[in-house]
């Protein structure tokens, strides 16, 4: 996905720049030990077979941040489905409203994944994570690589940190009631 460039947060310049190799993050940590050991001694297997692309985001030539995009699909639960089509939850723009239609009898819909989303521990609390979220959604709906309707996350929430209520602030929503493993399944519409 060219997500090279650069966006504005309220008071920094930051490029999105796509990475081959992972040891680009080796002084790189987010202060979650589950994440940055994952990082550091798993994220280039992922990427040696092609499971997911990694993305670095930097400022002034310093990463300040990395996530990870892989397509994927999102299997919604018929009440998921029901409240879309009765509009308390938002349908993206040109899915059909009609319960008869052919779009909602699909077991399941494209989806670009965010694997992993990490902000280095000394620049968190400064809106880069929301950036990227925003972002990237900007950048979805109009690429070709990455598509689908909707972007999902699996939500870290462990003892030492859960990812939920950020992505909950990003406008995610949870797929499901219960926390799995240490990951809850959330997703977002892509407005096309």
């Amino acid at each position: 996905m060219k997500l090279s460039g650069s966006s504005q947060t309220s008071h920094k310049r930051l490029t999105f720049e796509r990475a081959k190799d992972s040891s680009v993050l080796s002084n790189f940590s987010c202060g979650i030990t589950a994440l940055d050991t994952f990082i550091h001694n798993e994220l280039q297997d992922y990427l040696d077979m092609g499971s997911c692309n990694l993305f670095t985001v930097k400022d002034d030539d310093i990463i300040v941040a990395m996530f990870c995009l892989e397509n994927s699909n999102l299997t919604l639960s018929e009440s998921a489905k029901e409240s879309m089509r009765e509009g308390r939850k938002p349908i993206p723009d040109g899915i059909p409203v009609s319960s008869d239609d052919f779009y909602w009898l699909k077991p399941m819909y494209e989806a670009t994944e965010i694997t992993y989303l990490a902000v280095s521990f000394d620049r968190q609390h400064n809106h880069i994570g929301s950036t990227i979220i925003e972002n990237i959604m900007r950048r979805i709906g109009n690429h070709k690589e990455y598509t689908g309707d909707f972007v999902i996350v699996r939500a870290l929430n462990t003892p030492e940190y859960s990812a939920i209520p950020f992505y909950k602030k990003c406008g995610f929503i949870p797929a499901t009631a219960e926390v799995e493993g240490a990951n809850l399944f959330m997703y977002r519409i892509v407005k096309k």
